[in-house]
């Protein structure tokens, strides 16, 4: 699991496809938990285009915020910002 922390920009993944199927930014850290807001997900895999029912429910329910206990492994969860090397939280200044 990696050491996300606030400002990291974050990914779900499916489960089976590795697909990206949520982005988000972590927006408050602790040492048990961290809560991700979620900007954006897959609009082909949320159904969206199946009518505008699924587009007011997932903008209600998949965009909130969600609590993110440490250690967890069912979320699936990714960083998709460059602060990130070997799954271990990077620091540019470390690299020089």
């Amino acid at each position: 699991m990696y050491d996300f922390k606030t400002g990291d920009l974050v990914g779900k993944k499916h489960p089976t496809n590795n697909q990206i199927i949520q982005i988000g930014i972590v927006i408050k850290d602790s040492v048990s938990s961290f809560i991700v807001q979620w900007t954006s997900y897959n609009k082909d895999f949320f159904m969206e285009k199946e009518g505008d029912i699924f587009k007011e429910l997932n903008n209600s329910h998949l965009l909130g915020p969600t609590t993110v206990r440490r250690g967890s492994r069912h979320l699936n969860l990714s960083p998709l910002d460059s602060n990130y090397r070997d799954g271990r939280a990077y620091n540019s200044r470390e690299a020089t």
